[in-house]
This record gives C-alpha cells, sequence and structure tokens, in this order.
C-alpha cells in the first residue's frame, strides 16, 4: 500500500515537473525545440540535491561564461587548427540598427572527412569598400598568425560589386595573394538576379496583380473572412496570400504558387466584389479574367 501511495506521489511530481518545463518554455518565449534538448540535459546534471541547492546562475554569470569560456575556447581551438590547415572562407557585410557596419566571417574546414561550417569572428570595418574589408580580414589574420596565404584555398560571397568585382574587389584582393584561389558567388544571389531579368521581360501588370491581390485583403480581416467562405466552397485549401517581398530572393515563384493554387476562389471572389462596385476590385478582376495574364502565372 505505501509503494502504491510513493508510486502515485513519484508520477505527480513528474507530472509537475513537466508542466513547469512548459510554463518556462512560454514564459521566456523559448524555440519550443528547445524542449527536445531540455531534458536531456536536466537528466544529464550529476550533482547531488545538497549541491544542487548551492548552484547559481543568473544571466550575468551566463553571459560571462559565453563569453569567457565557451567562446573564448572555441576560438582558441579554431584559431590554432586554421594555422595548420587548410580552409575556405565566407563572408558578409551588414549594418546593424545602430549604423554599425560588420563583416561576418565563417570557415568551412574538412576534419576527419567531414565539412562543417564554423563563425570566426565578427569584424567592424569603417565602410563597405573592398580596401576596408580586405584590410580588416588580412589584418585579423595576421594579428593571430594564421598564414591565410598558404591555408586559404576558397573564397565565397555575395554578387556585390566590393565583394566580387572583376578589378577592384575582395576577391580581386585576395587572388592577388592567393593565385589558386578558388572563388565562389553566392548561388541563391546569381538565381535571383537571374529571376529578376527574366521577369523583366514579362508585362508589368502581372506583378501588379500580385500586389493588388495582397493589399486588398492584407489589412481587413473581414474580407479575409468572406473570402474563407469561398475557399471552402472551391474545396481549396484556406491558405493565407503571401506578400511579394524584394528582400526575400526567390520569393517570386511561392507567391505565384499560392496564388494559381487560389485562383478559382479569387476569380469568383473579385467578380462578385466587382459588381458590388468595391474599389480596386474591377482591375483585379478584369486581370484574373484575362486569360493571358494566367497563362503568365503558369509560366512564371
Amino acid at each position: 500500500m505505501l509503494s502504491m501511495i510513493n508510486q502515485k506521489a513519484v508520477i505527480k511530481n513528474i507530472k509537475e515537473t513537466e508542466i513547469r518545463i512548459a510554463s518556462f518554455v512560454v514564459e521566456h518565449n523559448i524555440p519550443i525545440n528547445v524542449s527536445d534538448h531540455l531534458v536531456n540535459l536536466i537528466n544529464s546534471i550529476k550533482l547531488e540535491p545538497k549541491h544542487l541547492a548551492k548552484l547559481t546562475y543568473d544571466r550575468t554569470k551566463c553571459t560571462s561564461i559565453i563569453n569567457n569560456v565557451i567562446a573564448a575556447t572555441r576560438f582558441e581551438y579554431l584559431k590554432n587548427y586554421l594555422k595548420t590547415n587548410k580552409f575556405s572562407l565566407l563572408v558578409d557585410e551588414s549594418t546593424d540598427t545602430s549604423s554599425v557596419k560588420n563583416l561576418a566571417m565563417v570557415v568551412r574546414t574538412c576534419q576527419n572527412f567531414e565539412v562543417s561550417d564554423q563563425f570566426l569572428t565578427l569584424l567592424l570595418v569603417a565602410n563597405a569598400t573592398a580596401d576596408s574589408m580586405y584590410k580588416a580580414i588580412t589584418d585579423f589574420f595576421n594579428s593571430y598568425d594564421i598564414p591565410y596565404t598558404i591555408n586559404l584555398i576558397g573564397f565565397a560571397a555575395d554578387g556585390a560589386n566590393a565583394m566580387m568585382g572583376k578589378s577592384h574587389s575582395l576577391q580581386s584582393f585576395l587572388k592577388n595573394d592567393i593565385q589558386e584561389l578558388f572563388v565562389m558567388k553566392c548561388v541563391c544571389h546569381s538565381l535571383a538576379l537571374c529571376a529578376e531579368y527574366v521577369c523583366r521581360k514579362l508585362p508589368d501588370e502581372v506583378e501588379t496583380l500580385i500586389r493588388n491581390i495582397y493589399n486588398f485583403f492584407n489589412h481587413s480581416y473581414k474580407r479575409q473572412y468572406e473570402f474563407k467562405e469561398f475557399q471552402h466552397f472551391f474545396e481549396v485549401n484556406p491558405h493565407k496570400l503571401l506578400q511579394l517581398s524584394c528582400t526575400r530572393w526567390l520569393s517570386l515563384l511561392m507567391v505565384v504558387k499560392r496564388v494559381l493554387e487560389q485562383y478559382a476562389p479569387l476569380k469568383s471572389y473579385f467578380t462578385l466584389q466587382m459588381a458590388d462596385g468595391i474599389n480596386n476590385s474591377l482591375t483585379i478582376s478584369e486581370s484574373l479574367n484575362n486569360p493571358v495574364y494566367k497563362m503568365y502565372l503558369e509560366l512564371l
């Protein structure tokens, strides 16, 4: 009888612990995927209860351990590895909200036939010119005695002129130092440029149609709710319409696919809106009823 009571108490404590962990994740807005590893972390703690009670870990201590122990140890290991092994360099320049320009450096290494990308450092640069970035990178390697002219075998970046220009760019400067350097542009950036040039051959009205459809529903829950009834009638998944974004490369494909998926309910919905004299619905309805526009969308 006593063991049964103890078993129930244990089950109750386990359930309370699970609820506490879930509440912790919600309270601190932590990604739910973290829970896959959190229990394993808790189970790996080997401290006795009397010692666990002495554990302290506030945000100041956590920040200090990350910066001064984990990051410093990993950087020391990576720095020493680059001194004696071949590696490739991936860089990207970005400006943060305080208008400070940073140059992120990632190295690609191969250890025991396993290729991995590892963050190396974040450098402050005065400006995003090729001269400034080249000086920052070479000064960094030289300050830590990393023989980049011997061990650096590959370089990758986006297609910006300062990065990949033919004569006066970061890649041209590095190639002057390393004649056999393998250079690769960002594939996503190149594909985006190809897609952009192709789309320039299409009428502007196609892009205007896609933007008008999204803008028509964007700030009106009433219209979105009404459109769901049309989706239900045509037995189409009630997916939201997507926004065409200039900063998200190759987003056009996803937007066009969604419009084509919802084409029948959209066509019917805007025909009704046009009959009711709703603003902008006439232009959208005429475009949706024009088979040429759908042909362009199918082509895309």
